[in-house]
């Protein structure tokens, strides 16, 4: 639960950092001298270009909280069962970087066993 709040926490914080640099960027843009509308262009990019690199991050947690609690209810199973056990015996040997590669593959794995 603390995850999902802090998640949430920093979603808004980026919503309000998106929203006042953009405004920034528009009274930039209606200068109209092109320096000013190049650079307000460029601003308005940057909270763009972050809202869009945290969709995938956003997916990846509501994906794997939900293969989790599958995990916890039915058992894990299949291929994307075999990588969380990876991925939890690379978290015990100290390994993040496999342990991060297997949790993402269990992910992959789960959600294409829920659509086929």
């Amino acid at each position: 639960m603390r995850e999902k709040v802090t998640a949430l926490v920093l979603l808004v914080v980026l919503g309000f950092y998106s929203a006042t640099i953009g405004w920034r960027g528009v009274e930039l843009v209606r200068d109209g001298r092109p320096v000013p509308v190049l650079l307000g262009v460029a601003v308005i990019l940057i909270p763009v270009v972050a809202l869009l690199a945290m969709v995938p991050l956003v997916r990846l947690a509501r994906d794997g909280s939900a293969m989790m609690a599958h995990a916890r209810q039915h058992g894990a199973e299949g291929e994307w069962g075999a990588e969380l056990e990876q991925a939890e015996a690379s978290r015990v040997a100290g390994d993040r970087a496999a342990e991060q590669r297997h949790y993402r593959a269990a992910v992959r794995a789960w959600r294409t066993s829920r659509v086929g």
